[in-house]
């Protein structure tokens, strides 16, 4: 450090000294390398000669023979033949690695701008700190290339000797008004798929990267790598396999898309065996079925469908690299058909029939990924797919196929389902009369939806192991004796008018106290809580706060709630119980909790349980009481791509609404949690349970009583219990 002085300010802050004395020759020789032509080597092998990765806890050189289905793919991104490269398979598969292998072959060997954008801005920052900076800090022959400058390392960009390496995420202005040789995409189908001004979006991702590299001709190339994320287009074809039996179904959007218009390329083994070459899928896994998950998977075997031999998990390694080796590897579809069989011929990359496109696109199936153990995978997807059956929520089956096996999903239709009428309903109706429980009745529920003038009301009955039936169904249109009071022009009272008047909701003041008799026995159940449409009318969010705030104060605060829908499929969760953000116009919403409802989940388990005959667990029953315009309320929507919504031409579908209500609080209160040998006192049989109410005659609510109070468990029982 020095002090500057000048005569007319005097002596100056201290700055720091100037940097060591640098020689022209020294810069010469320093910049000279950057004149060398491009190295003639592939990506793999400038990955293994530059590149370190963590290997159980260490960093090793890049080796080939751990992922030797990336070898093509990421070394025919440098081929001048195509313009792009797709990579579609399941996660923890060395996709984003070969990445980083391309990078690597761009600052040691291939000089000239690159780009990679991943999801979000915030996911960009993590990989470059979790994954690019220790890369680069143990690779001492890319590190040394790195610039030296203060803004030569950041979040958003690595300079290397003549090499721009760029790091963004996908908006517009990142994908734009700058020329790259290579853009490098990952997890593709997670990133917005339309980019600019939501009125008038410019291009997808890729096509905007696509424009990117127009100025480098043929060395320019866009590289794409994500899971599947976009479900089956149920309105499109099944692919021919005789003549496109690489080619996967359409689906609505993503790296799928993509794939479908590149070359087709799949992984092939060579059965050990009968030497013939077949693609693993985890269709030819074969494991017994009717064992436990864990076991199935366990007994899982490769079946090889020319000799049908059984090939272990122990042996993926080895049938891998000799399928690098030639013996097997990557084929892709060709132009024309083989003249015996008619059906599409598969080729090498390099052969002259190879189909007519500008990209290599490839499709690898998670049962030969490196990391992936078919015991585990078995074990998940068939542990997810006995859950889809009970409860017909399958957003745990998609994940299995899109992230562990890395396919599209096509949500399956059970036969039942797709026959639901309103007369396979009335057939199926248990033998029960109105406001009367059955028998086998654990707890009851009743569910509010609002309507301008008046309020719907529906009792839902649950017993053991999910099974439900309604036993109340009516609706409210007189406002409570105190509400003010105004006439129409023809003189009558007006009707309810939930957004208007707060003091309507009084009329849903005593619903937690009606009492349903429960069929041939001489006790009755009051329902376990209640819960009320939020959404409404015009005002209703607000007088709904102001009725709920009142019951809280009154002590009832625990059995009422407030629902509100949250659609899309995607849901993480399918109900949870927290404070909103907002109120309406803005407000800050205190002192209050919302029951959030993933709807278009629930209302998959909701139609699978209507489906269900013959079984009791989780099934929803319709009771002969029932009219057929409530019971045409329960098929009032269908599932669509993206949400459920109405049939065409219909306009009441409060029946159905309320099953979501009845199932979404049920799951709040713990329904899935119970131990139904040891259940919880508010979910036993009997008349121990604390809604319980003695009948003075059998099947007489007027003259009710309450029963006697169950006794009080010791506490660590209890503690249990509830959890």
């Amino acid at each position: 450090m020095v002090e500057m002085i000048d005569r007319g300010l005097g002596a100056l802050s201290r700055i720091p000294p100037l940097p060591p004395f640098t020689t022209p020759e020294e810069l010469i020789s320093e910049a000279l390398p950057l004149l060398d032509p491009p190295s003639r080597i592939s990506v793999t092998e400038a990955a293994e000669r530059a590149l370190r990765v963590p290997v159980a806890g260490k960093w090793e050189s890049y080796s080939r023979a751990v992922t030797p289905y990336m070898v093509e793919p990421q070394d025919i991104s440098q081929s001048r033949r195509f313009k792009a490269v797709i990579f579609t398979g399941p996660a923890q598969s060395g996709k984003s690695q070969m990445l980083l292998s391309i990078s690597a072959h761009a600052v040691t060997c291939a000089p000239g701008p690159v780009q990679l954008i991943h999801m979000t801005k915030t996911d960009a920052d993590a990989w470059v700190e979790e994954k690019l900076d220790p890369a680069i800090e143990h690779s001492p022959l890319i590190r040394e290339r790195l610039g030296r400058a203060r803004d030569d390392s950041t979040f958003s960009r690595k300079r290397f000797r003549g090499v721009r390496f760029g790091i963004g995420y996908p908006v517009a202005n990142q994908l734009s008004s700058r020329s790259q040789r290579m853009v490098l995409l990952t997890d593709y189908d997670h990133m917005p798929q339309r980019l600019g001004p939501k009125d008038a979006p410019e291009n997808t991702p890729f096509g905007m990267a696509m424009m990117r590299i127009r100025t480098f001709m043929s060395r320019g190339c866009v590289v794409a790598e994500s899971t599947p994320a976009f479900p089956v287009d149920p309105d499109k074809p099944a692919p021919v396999a005789a003549l496109e039996p690489h080619r996967m179904p359409e689906v609505t959007g993503g790296i799928v898309r993509l794939y479908n218009e590149g070359t087709r390329g799949r992984w092939y083994w060579e059965c050990p065996d009968c030497a013939g070459l077949f693609e693993p899928t985890f269709e030819r896994l074969s494991y017994p079925e009717g064992l436990d998950p864990g076991e199935a998977g366990e007994a899982a075997e490769m079946v090889c469908p020319h000799c049908g031999s059984l090939i272990a998990h122990r042996h993926k390694v080895e049938l891998n690299r000799r399928a690098m080796q030639g013996r097997g590897g990557w084929l892709h579809e060709a132009r024309s058909c083989d003249p015996e069989t008619g059906k599409r011929r598969l080729v090498r990359i390099d052969d002259p029939e190879l189909r007519s496109t500008a990209y290599a696109s490839y499709a690898l199936n998670g049962v030969a990924a490196a990391f992936v153990n078919w015991s585990e995978l078995v074990q998940r997807y068939e542990s997810a797919q006995r859950a889809f059956a009970v409860s017909g929520d399958d957003i745990d089956l998609a994940g299995v196929l899109y992230t562990d096996i890395g396919v599209p999903y096509r949500r399956p239709k059970a036969e039942d389902e797709t026959a639901l009428s309103v007369e396979v309903l009335r057939a199926r109706a248990l033998p029960l009369d109105k406001g009367i429980a059955p028998g086998w009745a654990r707890f009851l529920v009743t569910c509010v939806d609002v309507q301008g003038n008046r309020f719907e009301v529906s009792v839902m009955a649950f017993g053991a192991e999910g099974e439900r039936v309604i036993v109340d169904r009516y609706a409210i249109h007189q406002p409570p004796d105190d509400a003010p009071r105004a006439k129409g022009e023809d003189g009558k009272y007006r009707a309810v008018d939930p957004g208007r008047y707060a003091e309507d909701a009084g009329v849903l003041t005593d619903l937690p106290e009606r009492v349903y008799p429960v069929e041939g026995q001489d006790w009755g159940l009051r329902p376990v809580a209640v819960v009320i449409d939020f959404n409404g009318p015009a005002g209703w969010s607000d007088n709904a706060e102001t009725f709920w705030r009142g019951r809280a104060r009154a002590g009832q605060g625990g059995r009422f709630y407030l629902s509100i829908g949250r659609p899309g499929f995607g849901q993480p969760d399918r109900v949870w119980h927290e404070a909103p953000e907002r109120a309406s116009g803005g407000r800050k919403a205190r002192g209050i909790r919302l029951l959030n409802m993933a709807v278009d989940r629930l209302k998959d388990s909701v139609t699978a349980s209507l489906a269900r005959d013959g079984t009791r667990i989780n099934a929803q029953h319709v009771a002969a009481w029932m009219g057929d315009e409530h019971l045409g309320e329960l098929l009032s929507e269908q599932r669509g791509a993206k949400h459920w919504e109405k049939r065409p031409g219909v306009q009441r579908n409060e029946t159905f609404d309320h099953s979501v209500q009845a199932l979404a609080l049920a799951e709040h209160l713990g329904l899935g949690r119970v131990n139904w040998q040891a259940p919880p006192d508010w979910c036993v049989a009997g008349r121990l349970n604390p809604n319980a109410v003695a009948l003075a005659r059998p099947n007489d609510a007027a003259s009710a009583e309450p029963a006697p109070s169950a006794p009080r468990l010791p506490r660590t029982i209890d503690f249990l219990r509830k959890r």
